[in-house]
């Protein structure tokens, strides 16, 4: 059996035709699969949970199909969109499938801009996890408990990675239900969303139960809510409140049973529309076949993630449910496609730029700082005119208009 995971660039990926000729294409189950390469897109950059997850099941998926081969390629980019619209787009002849976040739910229920699929009519291969929402503070927070944030009179900051990400829509939904005067700011991803937390700069943050945990074995944080129930730390999370117990409202009891549902969904895989029947079967087979592999359960054990495994049917089930949303969860998803963050704006020399304009560093006050300049999500403008990020040259004077220093920039304006 041959057995590489390879990475390959997008050119060599699309580039190259495979052969689909004669006997081979007639074959069924397993055996269509000899011979043949799945291409794997995975919706993100490499390193993290959803590329963790990808080249988990990836190489293991190819040893339980003999004689195939899977090609893991990332496509980051416009908050998963660009994965996804590749993975809707593709052929539907079993060669091309893929992961992305839950949270494109969010995003196709609000019809946000980028969108070029349609999630209920995906081919769904399977799900890899559950990875409980959870909210936590810094250990020497002054929320120590939820019933602190609950009766605060002090305006509660979130953290949040950027604009339309899940610590972003979770941030508001969770603060408009359950009523207390919040905030959120924007530019904290990583290890940077806890060291936020410690630096007082910020005082709560929602996310994986997963991710979460990291930090409260370091000692950095605590967990004082989450939605639903977990196979992961079952012990430490007997103390920590349940949001369906607290919900005193019918908003707040919804938002509970989506959340819940979202913590479910986690590590979600599917391939394009009209997927060719007998290959759905065989891949969904053989997805649950990989995840009750003792090899792929214990390397998701070294690396502190939890296999929650489910069928392409019963993801097809979950998918569903979280798109077919209440009207008050429609009300508070449509208000929360209309949040502005709030910007400062700072100006400076261009000391630097790297990677083709991707970065742009600037002095300001002494100091250099460094704005992340998206193709998508930045607006760039040069001599008054739109212009493109690798034009900006070392020398010119720009402003950056952004959420905070050191993050991505909303918009730059240079001149010289």
């Amino acid at each position: 059996m041959r057995y590489s995971i390879k990475i390959l660039t997008v050119g060599a990926l699309f580039g190259g035709a495979l052969a689909l000729t004669g006997p081979a294409d007639a074959a069924t189950g397993k055996a269509f699969y000899d011979g043949k390469t799945v291409k794997w897109i995975a919706a993100t950059g490499t390193g993290g949970g959803h590329d963790f997850y990808a080249r988990l099941f990836s190489r293991h998926m190819q040893k339980a199909l003999p004689g195939s081969t899977f090609v893991v390629i990332n496509r980051p980019g416009a908050g998963h969109r660009i994965g996804a619209n590749l993975i809707y787009a593709a052929k539907p002849n079993g060669l091309t499938i893929g992961n992305f976040t839950t949270g494109l739910i969010y995003a196709q229920i609000n019809n946000l801009k980028g969108i070029r699929f349609d999630l209920a009519k995906m081919s769904w291969i399977g799900k890899g996890a559950s990875d409980v929402r959870v909210v936590s503070v810094a250990h020497n927070s002054k929320y120590q408990t939820w019933n602190d944030v609950m009766n605060t009179k002090r305006k509660v900051i979130w953290s949040a990675s950027g604009v339309g990400s899940g610590s972003w829509n979770d941030s508001f939904l969770i603060g408009e239900a359950f009523g207390f005067p919040y905030r959120i700011i924007v530019g904290y991803s990583g290890t940077e969303s806890a060291l936020g937390l410690l630096r007082g700069e910020t005082d709560l943050l929602v996310g994986g139960l997963s991710s979460g945990m990291n930090y409260v074995r370091l000692g950095h944080t605590k967990i004082i809510l989450r939605f639903g129930e977990s196979a992961q730390f079952t012990e430490k999370m007997k103390s920590v409140p349940n949001a369906l117990d607290l919900a005193k409202t019918p908003q707040q009891k919804k938002l509970g049973e989506m959340l819940t549902l979202y913590g479910q969904l986690s590590r979600i895989i599917a391939g394009p529309p009209k997927f060719e029947p007998d290959r759905l079967k065989t891949l969904r087979a053989v997805f649950i076949e990989a995840s009750k592999s003792p090899q792929l359960i214990e390397e998701g054990k070294r690396s502190h993630r939890v296999v929650e495994a489910a069928n392409g049917e019963e993801t097809t089930k979950l998918v569903l449910a979280m798109l077919n949303q209440p009207p008050e969860i429609i009300t508070m998803l449509t208000a929360l496609s209309k949040l502005k963050v709030p910007m400062i704006k700072s100006s400076g020399k261009v000391t630097a730029t790297k990677r083709g304009g991707r970065r742009i560093t600037i002095g300001l006050k002494g100091n250099e700082v460094t704005a992340k300049i998206s193709g998508s999500r930045t607006t760039v403008f040069i001599n008054g005119k739109q212009s493109k990020r690798k034009n900006v040259k070392v020398g010119m004077i720009c402003t950056f208009t952004w959420p905070k220093v050191n993050t991505e920039a909303k918009k730059i304006d240079c001149s010289g």
